[in-house]
This record gives structure tokens, sequence and C-alpha cells, in this order.
């Protein structure tokens, strides 16, 4: 076939795009503008299509809109961060939001991720209650579901698995099969799925795996391990090879990787016509395969010593080198001894060419693998050279003898180094301000993860290298311009950790920043204002009255957002009717509400603000059904589970801790977590804990477990481990507590559910205790005791007269 004509190189897309940037930003210099191209776009093929649609309109840079490659929203979101004044961030066709990336597509159109999450919700309701809220999985039957709704709440999955596999696992016990079911998923309802899949096909355990899902691929390894003799890890039914089988073929069956490559993706190359692993695609969709993708002319770049434009290489610091000009580093191979060019160089195990294609039986393991190391005894691979004294070497700074981490230097001075290049100013000194960064990230007790976390290319590694310079300033408004990611926030709570930063409330700063957004949402000015006017004076003063200086949690800015987003909805569709709500009526409210969407009940805040106002009247929105209470536990079966945390040493102790907690005394999880370390007081009597007005004492294994807790806790993260937490149950950061939601599911994945032993509790001691003393000693109110013994009452009341 005749090979296509050639297209310019990636140097040239790269020189083009320099080009037209200048031309709207000249005070840009060319270096800044290459940094932010190589940061936004890391592979040639994107800026190949960055190029086209820059050539064919650059007002792409300018225009606001949503138009061309998601590489335009990259390239200007990282332009405006490096100082450009003139380019204009694309806004959302739907929400007009300017900082979210527009990555996501509908009808054509590119929209943020809000907009598309919330597109999916409206347009795929509970098919149970039809909630549009937290639709996030699917029933028996594949039909859509919301969390609320979620089939299998009140089982136990584990437990339904145990009684599957116990018949095809003799001599093993239920705890090891326990252990191993939740090792293969942490998750309680993709085990409840896998039980569903057992149920429907049984031999999926014994050699039908292939026809089976992921989750269940892990549960039949997991069960391997520990020597279920009955289960069957199938091989690949296309080699006949054991090998983990991640893909699923065309016919739905499960392959390997390799039968995947060679059969499920190939097709004609459009090149040299041959039928092959497709590699790549052009920019018209056709297959290339390896060989042609390779000699493309469009992936060449000019080669920094012969000048000439070549296939890459080698990237290196001095620039680009192509294959012909590259050469290994000259070193001692660590395998045959010889000086010869090395891979590795940089390692404590540097292996010439030769050796490293070769492969020796592990003497420590008996693993055939690449080995890394030599001894007199035999070769070692990756694994045990890393636990043999061969691998000690001398650091080149500290002079100890152990592991180096790379260039010669150990895991402590590497990190050092790593900090001081990324930290330090135009001075070549550190930033004043930024000093206790610099202490935090270099006193860890795992230096380890730090040079992980502040590898290159990661985005924290990047903003870190900003902040060293004088030309973005140590705020909060610095991180917020890279938008909210995990990676932000991560940085962002380490800069506060370290007092680099003053601490904020996140979650009122990401309220406000939102509400700011769904009120510009509204077109119309006299519509937009009674709505700015709710969110002010309504909502926003209630929650800061509430709040009283205290952080917001997350559920609480989570309702005002839910209102004032109904709010606005329900104001925009009255102007589609042709009117607004000082004109509307009851009739209006009423198709509003019986659209089938849930979650329009959540205007009655503000219809009911509006009413008192006198922006509307006789208009009224009923509150929301309520939800049937969770009823409690046997109590046989809770008492059961508190000897079960009493008592099992393989549960995580703050777990044991926390479950008790509920099952003993009633306590809410959202109040575990609040549960600092000064109300664990120790006296010659035994451990209290300060629950309500007044200590109580806990018995004896329960006290002894809280104080081990108080001495034990500390945050998750490695950065700031050192540092003292004010909580009982420390998050990730010293300064936080444990989110409830994740202590909630880890409870679960235990089999153990808050809501109904929380209740069996409450209905024992309201039955048992007057309604004073438990609100003195467990901080109950008494109007909720009250509640549970006028229950227990009427229910009481309820059986009596069904037996007459």
């Amino acid at each position: 076939m005749t090979s296509p004509a050639p297209l310019p190189s990636s140097q040239e897309d790269a020189d083009a795009i320099v080009v037209i940037v200048r031309g709207v930003e000249p005070r840009l210099q060319e270096s800044v503008i290459r940094n932010a191209l190589a940061t936004s776009c890391v592979s040639r093929a994107k800026r190949r299509r960055l190029a086209r649609a820059l050539e064919s309109d650059p007002g792409l840079l300018t225009c606001g809109r949503a138009e061309g490659p998601v590489a335009v929203d990259q390239l200007i979101h990282a332009l405006i961060a490096a100082g450009a004044r003139r380019l204009v961030a694309p806004q959302c066709p739907i929400c007009g939001n300017q900082e979210a990336m527009l990555t996501e597509r509908l009808d054509g159109k590119r929209i943020c991720q809000t907009c598309k999450t919330s597109f999916r919700a409206n347009t795929r309701p509970c098919s149970s209650c039809g909630s549009a809220l937290n639709v996030n999985c699917r029933d028996r039957q594949g039909r859509p579901v919301c969390r609320s709704c979620r089939p299998g709440d009140g089982e136990d999955p584990v437990g339904r698995l145990v009684d599957q596999v116990q018949p095809l696992a003799p001599g093993l016990t239920a705890e090891q099969l326990q252990t191993a079911i939740g090792a293969s998923n942490k998750q309680s309802y993709a085990l409840l799925k896998v039980s569903w899949e057992i149920e429907d096909r049984p031999a999926l355990l014994t050699g039908e795996g292939a026809h089976g899902t992921p989750h269940l691929m892990r549960l039949l390894v997991e069960l391997q391990k520990i020597g279920a003799s009955g289960i069957v890890v199938p091989d690949c039914p296309s080699c006949s090879h054991t090998r983990p089988l991640l893909f699923r073929a065309k016919n739905g069956i499960r392959i390997c990787r390799r039968c995947y490559d060679s059969e499920q993706r190939t097709e004609p190359c459009t090149t040299c016509g041959k039928t092959r692993t497709v590699v790549s695609r052009t920019e018209g969709g056709a297959a290339r395969c390896g060989s042609c993708t390779a000699r493309d002319p469009k992936n060449f770049e000019e080669c920094v010593r012969c000048h000439n434009v070549r296939a890459v290489g080698r990237r290196t610091s001095g620039g680009t080198l192509c294959k012909a000009c590259y050469r290994l580093p000259v070193d001692l191979c660590s395998l045959c001894g010889r000086r010869r060019p090395c891979l590795g160089a940089s390692t404590p195990t540097p292996r010439c060419e030769s050796c490293y294609q070769q492969k020796h039986q592990c003497h420590h393991c008996g693993k055939t693998h690449r080995p890394r190391a030599r001894i007199p005894e035999g070769y070692l691979c990756q694994t045990c050279f890393r636990k043999s004294p061969v691998a000690l070497r001398t650091c080149s700074n500290c002079e100890e003898v152990t592991v180096l981490w790379h260039r010669g230097l150990c895991s402590r001075c590497a990190v050092h180094r790593r900090v001081e290049e990324l930290l330090h100013g135009p001075d070549d000194t550190i930033r004043p301000g930024l000093e206790t960064v610099f202490d935090t990230l270099t006193t860890v007790d795992d230096p380890k993860a730090v040079l992980t976390w502040l590898t290159p290319r990661r985005k924290a590694t990047a903003i870190l290298a900003q902040l060293g310079t004088d030309g973005f300033p140590v705020e909060h408004t610095t991180l917020d311009q890279h938008g909210r990611s995990p990676a932000v926030d991560h940085l962002r709570n380490v800069l506060v950790m370290a007092g680099a930063l003053p601490r904020r409330d996140e979650q009122m700063t990401g309220l406000t920043r939102s509400l700011e957004e769904i009120c510009s949402s509204v077109e119309h000015a006299d519509d937009r204002k009674l709505l700015q006017a709710f969110t002010q004076w309504d909502q926003l003063s209630r929650l800061r009255h509430r709040l009283a200086g205290q952080m917001a949690t997350y559920n609480q800015v989570d309702t005002v957002r839910v209102q004032v987003k109904e709010a606005a909805r329900l104001i925009t569709w009255l102007r589609a009717l042709g009117t607004d709500l000082s004109n509307c009526t009851q009739h209006e409210i009423d198709l509003w509400l019986s659209d089938g969407r849930s979650v329009h009940v959540h205007a009655r805040a503000f219809v009911k603000w509006a009413v008192k106002h006198h922006h509307a009247s006789g208009l009224e929105i009923p509150p929301p059904a309520r939800m049937n209470p969770t009823p409690p536990l046997d109590n046989e079966k809770r008492i059961e589970i508190a000897n079960r945390l009493m008592g099992d040493t393989t549960i995580a102790l703050d777990l044991r801790v926390a479950g008790l907690l509920i099952v003993l005394f009633a306590q809410a999880a959202a109040n575990i977590v609040q549960i600092r370390s000064h109300q664990v007081i120790r006296t010659d009597t035994g451990v209290h804990l300060a629950l309500g007005r007044e200590p109580v004492c806990l018995p004896g294994e329960l006290g002894i477990l809280v104080g081990r807790l108080a001495e034990s806790r500390r945050p998750s993260a490695h950065i700031g481990r050192g540092n003292p937490s004010p909580w009982l149950f420390p998050g990730r950061f010293p300064a936080q507590h444990r989110n409830s939601a994740s202590l909630l599911d880890r409870l679960k994945d235990l089999g153990i559910y808050a809501r109904p032993n929380q209740h069996s509790a409450m209905r024992e001691l309201s039955s048992d205790l007057p309604e004073a003393v438990i609100n003195r000693l467990l901080g109950i109110s008494i109007t909720s005791v009250d509640r549970w013994r006028a229950g227990g009452q009427y229910g009481a009341y309820a059986a009596n007269v069904a037996r007459r």
C-alpha cells in the first residue's frame, strides 16, 4: 500500500502552537509557553490535534466557547496559571463555569463533569423510588437504584459467600474463609453481587470462572491461596495457560492479555495492509501496527546531538536524542562484573544489556526472574535482593549503610535534596514562609512515601515548585487556581499542617463558590436577585448561626446546596412557563411536583421563605415523606456482636472501640468520630469516657480497649504522623477526625450495621434507665429517649390488641 503524505512532526506542531499563543499573549516568554504545553499535552497525538485546532481557529484561545479538543481547555488553564491575561477559559454551556475542565460531552457539546453527572442523575432515576439522587448502582435485574433502595443492606454478603464456598473448602474454618473473602474485595455490595453470580451459576467455583466478573476472579485467587481444594481458578480458555484473565472477549468469556492483544485487538494496518495488533490510530481513526507507528514521520523529533529529525530514542535533561545518538552509560555490571554500557546505571545494581535479557532462578525463593544481583551462591531477584545484606550500600551524603534510593543517596538524604530542589527560589534559598514545609516533609517517619508523592509529573510536585518562586503567593487562592482535586486537597492539608497556610473551612468555601455559580446561572435579573437574597439571608445565615464558629460538615453543606439548586430550577421553570414566583399559583407548584422527581420537594424552603417575606402568596410544598425507621436488631445478636468485638484481636482496634460504642451505648457514628482524647479519663477506679455531662465508667475489657486506643492513635498519612492529634479517632492529618462515612463502611465490611445495632441498644437503655440518667452519661437527648420509650409502649399495646 502507498504511504500517506508526510505530516508535520511533533516539534513543528509545538512551534506552531507557540507562535499562535504568542500572537495573543506577546508578553509571555516562549519558555513559559513550552512548559505549559509540555504539562497539558504530554502525548504527540494530543499535541497534533491541538495544533490543527488552533491553526484552523486561533480564536479558540479568547472566545470562551467550549469548542475544539479538550487540549485547548487544558492549555488555556495551564497558561492562565502561568500568568496569561488575555486568554479566556471556555465556559460550560449549561452552568457557565469557567474553572472546571470541560472533559465531558453531551449532544456534541463539551460540558463540565458536574453537569454531566446531573444529567445522568435526571435521565436515570431510581427504578424503585424514582429519586434522582445517589443513583450509583444496579439491582439484581440490572435496573438503576439509589443508595437508599440498594438491595441487600440488611444482609451479610460475607456470610452468604462462606455458606456457598464452605462445601468446596474442607478443612478450612469460617474465619479463614471470611479473611480470604475480605481480602478479595472490601465493598459489601460487590461481594453481594458475587454471591448472586455463584447462586445463578454454581459451576463458576469449579472451573467455569472465565464466565464470571473480575470480582469473582479475585475471590477464586484468594480462596486458592489459603488452600481451598475444591475451588478451581480457570486457565485462559483461548491459550490454556494459567494467566490472569483480565479482559473480556467478544463472546463474553474472559481471556488473558496476550490472547486479547493477538485475537481481539487485531485489524488490517492502514499503512502496510497486514493484520496485526493495533498500537495507534490515525487522525481519521484507521488502525496502525507497531512497526508503522514507529516509522511514522509525525512522531519524529529533532535530535539535539546530530540535529536530524528522527524517531525518539531517549529524552534527557538536555533534550531529545535519536536512537543512533543515544548511548547507555558505562558502568560495572553487577551480574557479570564487566565494565559495559549498563541499564540502571544510577541504581546500586547496574546490569549490561546481555545480563538484563537473561532470566535465572533466584537462589533464595527459587522463582525464575530477571536477576537484580548476583552473589557467590547464585542470582537474586528484585524482591529477595532488597531483603539481602548485599543490597546495603553506603550513602554518599550521610555515609549510612542502607538500601539506597537513587543517585547514591539513601531515602532520607534523597527526600532532603528533592524538597530543596522544589522549594528553592531564584536566590538558591528556601523561600521565607516555607521553612516549616521543608521541615515537615523531611522529618517524616517514612521518607519513601514523600519521595513517591513528589515524583515528576504529579500535580503536587508542580504546585510546590511554583510556590518556591516569588511570582506565586503562598495563599489559598494560589491553590484554588488549580481547581478541586484530591491532589490539591492533600497538598493544602500539608501546607496547613506545616503552618504555611491558615486553616479555613473548605466545606463552606466550596459551598460559597457553588452557590455563586448557581445564582449566576439564573438568566432573569429579578429572579437572580430574589435567589441571591434567599441564599444569603436565609440559607447561609441559618447555617452560620448553627455552626457558631465550628467547621461545617458535608451533610450540612450539601443540604443548603440542594435547596438553593432546586430553588433555581423552580424559578427557571416558572419563567419558561411565562410566569414568575409573584404570579405563581398552587396549580403551577402542583404541576412542578407531579414531574416525578423527588428532589423537587427540596424547593420547599425557598417557597416558605418567599411566602413569609411577601414575594409570593398562597403557595405550599408539603414536607418530604418520612422514611420508615430501621427495625432494631435482635438483642441476642447484638450481644453476640459485642462479644465478638471484645475478643477478636484480628479486627482493628479503632473499629472494635467504635463498634462497641454503637452496640452498647447507642452512640451515632457522627458523634463517635468527634470524641477528643481528653474525654478519656483514667482514675483509680478504671477508665471513664465523657460522652455526656458526666463521665461514664467503662466496663473492664472496653475500658482497656479505649485506653489502648488513646495511647496508640495516630493519623493515617505519613506526613505529620508524629504530631499530636486532639481526636480519639484521627483522620488523615492530625487536625482532622475520621470521616463517619468511611467508619461505617469499614464496619459494614465486618458485617456490623450501625443503625440496627444502635436502635437495639437504644431500646434496651430506654427501658432500663431514666431518661435523665441516659442524657447525663451518654449525651443522648431526653426527647430521643422519650420517643423510644413511647414507641416501645405503643408497640406493646399493639401486640396486646393483636392477641385479643
